[in-house]
C-alpha cells in the first residue's frame, strides 16, 4: 500500500505531465481563430447547400468519355478522380447501358491527360 507521501509525490509527478501535455498538444494544429480571419475559409452554410447545379463550364475545358467494366468500378474511379483530381463531383455523370457504363466528364483541359491515365489506371476503356 502506498503511503501518503508516496500519494502526494505520484501526483505531483501527474500534474506536471498534464501541464506539459496542455501546452503541446495538437502541435500540428493550427490556431483556430485569429483577429483577421474566421474558423472556415468558407461559411459552412454555404458548405451544406446542396446545389445540384453543375458549375458553369470553363473556357478551356475538355470532355472524356470512358467506358467501365462495371458501374462500381466507374463509381471507385469518380471517387479517385475526386480525390486525387482534383475536381467536383458534379461535373461527371455515370450512364448504365444493358451492358456498357460510361462516365462522360468535364475538366480543365489542362488536366485532361492526367485525369485520363488516372481513370484507365482504375479499369477505364475507350467509349
Amino acid at each position: 500500500m502506498a503511503t501518503r507521501t508516496q500519494r502526494r509525490d505520484h501526483a505531483k509527478a501527474d500534474a506536471k505531465v498534464e501541464e506539459a501535455v496542455q501546452q503541446t498538444f495538437p502541435a500540428s494544429d493550427p490556431p483556430g481563430n485569429t483577429s483577421d480571419q474566421g474558423n472556415r475559409a468558407v461559411p459552412a452554410e454555404q458548405m451544406m447547400q446542396s446545389s445540384g447545379e453543375r458549375p458553369a463550364p470553363q473556357g478551356d475545358s475538355a470532355t472524356l468519355d470512358l467506358r467501365f467494366p462495371d458501374s462500381e468500378a466507374a463509381k471507385l474511379a469518380l471517387e479517385a478522380a475526386v480525390r486525387e483530381g482534383p475536381i467536383d463531383r458534379r461535373c461527371a455523370t455515370i450512364d448504365l447501358d444493358d451492358d456498357r457504363v460510361t462516365m462522360r466528364l468535364e475538366v480543365p483541359k489542362a488536366d485532361a491527360g492526367r485525369l485520363d491515365a488516372l481513370l484507365r489506371k482504375h479499369g477505364a476503356t475507350d467509349s
